[in-house]
């Protein structure tokens, strides 16, 4: 039977990241890691939220905002003559 929370160790096995990174991500607020929640002191996840999570980023939701003013859409060359 799967667990249905999984902590710091399982999380980096599943995205194929070490433990380390995993905890220096929380800290920062990465916007590459699921929502977690705390349980006494340790850090969870549910399973289903993760899987949720990688597929919303799979579909792009997840992309991060790129910093910048909007471009401008060049003008054509019928409106220039």
């Amino acid at each position: 039977m799967e667990p249905e929370i999984i902590h710091i160790p399982e999380l980096a096995k599943m995205l194929g990241r070490t433990e380390s990174s995993i905890r220096s991500a929380r800290q920062a607020g990465a916007s590459w890691l699921p929502p977690y929640f705390k349980q006494g002191s340790r850090i969870c996840w549910r399973i289903d939220t993760v899987r949720r999570f990688l597929r919303e980023c799979e579909e792009g939701r997840h992309a991060p905002v790129r910093p910048g003013r909007k471009r401008q859409t060049p003008p054509t060359l019928a409106s220039v003559c």
